[in-house]
């Protein structure tokens, strides 16, 4: 298959803090991933959650959605850190069909190696299956896109933020998100921003965050009691309007 180049006029190439690269997009003007590091923000903030909560889950199979696939970070470092026994399904939708069909040729760090032809059938494909791992990637609207699913354990919610793409951050998308989480069912993010907050919050999850202070600290948001530290978002609301963004704000 021809090689895909990336236009240099949408994105540009960012060395992070870890030494794994990134891509800005310079149509949003985000990054895909902050300069703490892209393997290491991935693990911390949404793979290790994950990791730690499946070791009780009874399930064989564990189902993820990642919002969005981007550079398909969060897909491959869950799978190179499968749970023992554990089966996983990924589904994630993406709208950049280009972006896609590049990662075969993108410059991963070197721990993705023996993942390469997982890398290379989604990039090809959108699609990968073997006995243990399963990923679909979906070149549609995720607020649609979502609505298809159900028994989801862990939803990483790592779209741009609510500033350039507010549609994935909203009350009624949250909500969305709810009607497909199983009774076990895990949101990661890397915002703390009250208006996303507040939503998990009037929406039942019971908000925590992660454990390791070599990152900047996200949102945990779960059905039930975690291992996590617990963010006191009752004391927050004392000082605070509990604000969420609305679909048609």
């Amino acid at each position: 298959m021809e090689n895909v180049k990336l236009s240099i006029n949408k994105y540009k190439e960012i060395k992070t803090k870890d030494d794994s690269l990134t891509l800005k997009n310079l149509e949003y003007n985000e990054c895909y991933h902050s300069s703490e590091g892209a393997l290491k923000e991935t693990y911390y903030k949404h793979v290790s959650v994950m990791e730690e909560i499946s070791k009780n889950i009874e399930d064989d199979e564990i189902r993820i959605l990642d919002i969005c696939f981007g550079l398909g970070y969060n897909t491959f470092v869950s799978i190179l850190n499968r749970p023992e026994n554990k089966k996983l399904k990924i589904f994630s939708p993406e709208l950049d069909l280009e972006l896609i069909k590049s990662l075969k040729d993108f410059n991963y760090p070197k721990e993705f190696k023996k993942i390469k032809h997982i890398i290379e059938a989604v990039s090809k494909d959108l699609y990968y299956k073997d006995d243990n791992i399963e990923i679909e990637v979906a070149n549609e609207d995720a607020r649609k896109y979502i609505k298809k699913l159900k028994n989801i354990h862990f939803v990483y919610q790592d779209a741009f933020s609510p500033k350039v793409n507010q549609e994935l951050w909203t009350f009624e998308y949250f909500t969305d998100l709810k009607n497909i989480l199983n009774k076990n069912g895990v949101i990661t993010t890397y915002s703390v921003a009250t208006p996303v907050r507040c939503a998990l919050y009037k929406l039942g999850f019971k908000l925590y965050t992660h454990k390791f202070d070599i990152i900047r600290k996200g949102t945990i948001a779960s059905f039930t009691d975690l291992d996590f530290p617990k963010v006191n978002f009752e004391e927050k609301l004392k000082r605070t309007e509990c604000r969420v963004y609305k679909d048609n704000s």
